[in-house]
């Protein structure tokens, strides 16, 4: 019996679409040296990420678009901006402190970023933290731990400064995996979610639509 040329096409692509499968399976992992990747991020000085951060609260949530540029180790730019035009806010950081000013006119300043945000939204926001996170590095200035590692060698859940940060996806950004989604959670000491104590729960994702690096 002759078979209609298009079931012949058909069943052409589903077995290269097979053969396609099966070599993607037998493709070896890249394993990843964590200590070689933690020198190599370090030595990123400027960078620039867009994407959408969500925070929710006990009581409260919001999401924003944000672009952060860092341009040293100390300097940084962050425009966060509401959806439908609700609001715009800028944060302009360096070594001496962090000036706020909002759309509707606003300003304020503070020596600790973290504790402006916690001024002002009534949660922390950890973004001195989030300056190495993003870059699936710990932050320099206190002691961590990873307690889930991917199966590559990239840690997977980290612990610090009682804030779990969970790097749910990478990719590759000038030849280097990078973090392009983060979960992060405030945490007891042993990195469980629930704090389950006076202290409000503070959910924070972070998705990053783009990458732009320098000094790589």
């Amino acid at each position: 019996m002759k078979l209609p040329r298009l079931y012949c096409l058909l069943l052409i692509n589903l077995w290269l679409f097979g053969c396609a499968s099966s070599q993607v399976k037998e493709v070896a992992e890249e394993k990843i040296d964590w200590q070689h990747q933690q020198q190599a991020l370090q030595q990123i000085k400027q960078w620039a990420i867009n994407g959408r951060i969500a925070v929710q609260t006990n009581y409260d949530g919001g999401q924003a678009d944000y672009h952060w540029q860092q341009l040293n180790t100390t300097d940084y730019k962050i425009r966060l901006q509401a959806p439908l035009g609700a609001g715009t806010t800028w944060i302009n950081g360096d070594a001496q402190g962090v000036n706020l000013r909002t759309s509707s006119g606003e300003a304020l300043y503070d020596a600790d970023v973290d504790k402006l945000m916690l001024q002002i939204n009534g949660w922390p926001l950890p973004v001195s933290g989030l300056r190495y996170w993003v870059l699936g590095l710990p932050s320099a200035a206190s002691s961590y731990s990873v307690s889930q590692w991917k199966s590559n060698g990239l840690p997977g859940v980290m612990l610090q400064d009682g804030w779990r940060i969970e790097f749910r996806r990478y990719k590759k950004v000038s030849g280097i995996l990078m973090p392009h989604k983060l979960f992060i959670r405030r945490a007891d000491a042993q990195g469980v979610g629930d704090m389950g104590n006076n202290e409000e729960d503070v959910d924070v994702r972070l998705i990053i639509r783009q990458w732009s690096v320098d000094n790589v």
